[in-house]
């Protein structure tokens, strides 16, 4: 076994050295180009032309003397002739007196204005007079009360024996009552009444009545309403 390893391994580094020299044979020759080395001729830039001659400046002329400037002629000056003839001072001068008075100065003008006319005083504002107030009325209907009166008691009454004698049982009359802010009823007038034996015994029922106070707006007012009454064997 031993030599059959040897035997592999130096075949395996023959086949090597074999194929490294195959891969020697098989590379291309690496071509060299030559560089041509010229020479290059460096030109020297041209000058620049010479800038042009400056021109001198004018000459400015130097300022008059005051000589010169007093000669100047002004023209907003008006010329004086000059007299040929010289003046002696030493001559006499002729007093002279003005026949003409001369006028009298103007007197100031005063101007008066017009008295103003006497203020009259101013006509006093009327304002609107608020409308009174709604008078509360005296008495008010079911309707206008805050709620309806309840009734606590009522006075009693008897049947009327002549009305039973005629076999009547039962009868209604209706009153016009006030009520008092406490409560109590006073008949004002009868409105109807079924039988006119039963208007006396209705109205000691109706006098004899007891309600809750009449109220309008939470105040305890007076009120009127209509009281059917029926009276009962």
């Amino acid at each position: 076994m031993k030599w059959l390893a040897h035997g592999i391994g130096i075949g395996m580094a023959a086949l090597l050295l074999v194929v490294l020299a195959l891969t020697r044979w098989w590379v291309t020759e690496v071509k060299i180009v030559d560089i041509d080395l010229r020479e290059v001729e460096l030109a020297a830039p041209e000058e620049p032309p010479p800038p042009p001659e400056e021109e001198p400046p004018p000459e400015v002329p130097p300022p008059p003397s005051l000589s010169e400037v007093s000669e100047v002629p002004d023209p907003t000056r008006v010329p004086i002739p000059k007299a040929e003839v010289p003046l002696d001072v030493r001559m006499p001068v002729d007093t002279f007196f003005a026949d003409v008075a001369p006028s009298p100065l103007p007197q100031p003008v005063v101007v008066r204005r017009p008295a103003p006319a006497p203020s009259r005083p101013a006509a006093p504002v009327r304002r609107p007079t608020p409308p009174p107030p709604p008078k509360a009325k005296s008495h008010y209907s079911m309707n206008e009360l805050d709620s309806r009166p309840r009734l606590l008691r009522h006075g009693s009454a008897v049947f009327p024996s002549s009305l039973a004698r005629r076999g009547v049982t039962s009868g209604t009359v209706t009153f016009e009552v006030e009520l008092s802010q406490s409560g109590g009823v006073s008949v004002r007038r009868v409105v109807s009444s079924s039988h006119s034996e039963l208007v006396g015994p209705a109205r000691r029922v109706a006098s004899g009545a007891r309600f809750t106070r009449p109220t309008k707006n939470g105040k305890p007012v007076k009120a009127i309403m209509r009281w059917p009454i029926t009276i009962r064997k």
